[in-house]
């Protein structure tokens, strides 16, 4: 009896020491990087409309900005300008994603501001869906193998940029959305309507993405729902072409 108590005490703290150790490997792997600081003045502004309440066919809108940021602070600070509009929610998620590709601790932060609960761990407070999302964009944005990787992966998506030109963006850098034909579709949970739309790119023979965003009732922003195809690949740079790692974040 006393041997029995003995070792289910024992297998007790074997599993106590392995999930404490988990833990703490799962902090420490969640630890913000050094970076230079990111003082400088950022500033989005927004054109065109994508209506709120029901599809309209007509409907254009983009959202340009002066620079990326690549801390979280700055990113909220340049959020809170542009994401009260569709366009600024997958304006800040590329932003997101350019951020994860440099420094992923915060990219990856970032990128839980801008999306909703579905794109979230529910396992992991404050991580995205490792699985679904973080496997892909970090073999996407920050790989090793020369043929799956697409360092320039949100350039693609910036106007201007294409396949030819190297993916060199126009300055102030852009992303334009047009609408899709997609009837909004009403969430309970979140107590308001999905809207979807194209994210103009010319990294993709369609020339455009499906985005899925909504702004929740208890969120002052739009936030995106869904953006499977920003992590898909896009076509690769053209051998007389080199991509510059520091074009958008030093």
């Amino acid at each position: 009896m006393k041997t029995t108590k003995l070792i289910n005490v024992l297998i007790l703290a074997i599993a106590l020491v392995i999930s404490f150790s988990a833990c703490k490997k799962a902090t420490q792997d969640f630890v913000e990087e050094k970076v230079p600081a990111d003082n400088a003045s950022i500033t989005g502004t927004l054109a065109g409309k994508i209506n709120h309440d029901e599809l309209d066919m007509s409907d254009k809108a983009s959202c340009t900005f002066d620079r990326f940021p690549w801390t979280v602070a700055k990113f909220q600070e340049l959020q809170a300008q542009v994401s009260t509009e569709p366009q600024g929610a997958v304006t800040m998620v590329l932003i997101a994603m350019e951020i994860y590709r440099k420094y992923p601790v915060f990219g990856e932060k970032c990128l839980y501001l801008a999306t909703t609960e579905n794109e979230h761990d529910p396992n992991n407070p404050g991580r995205m869906s490792k699985d679904r999302i973080m496997h892909r964009l970090s073999e996407l944005l920050r790989g090793k193998d020369e043929y799956y990787a697409r360092p320039y992966q949100v350039a693609a998506y910036l106007k201007g940029a294409h396949q030819q030109n190297g993916y060199i963006p126009e300055k102030p850098y852009t992303v334009e959305v047009e609408a899709m034909n997609s009837n909004y579709e009403y969430n309970s949970k979140m107590d308001a309507k999905f809207i979807q739309y194209y994210v103009l790119t010319g990294g993709k023979d369609s020339g455009k993405d499906i985005i899925r965003v909504i702004k929740p009732w208890d969120s002052k922003y739009f936030l995106v729902d869904n953006f499977p195809g920003l992590y898909s690949q896009v076509k690769e740079l053209p051998g007389s072409k080199t991509w510059d790692d520091n074009m958008f974040i030093k």
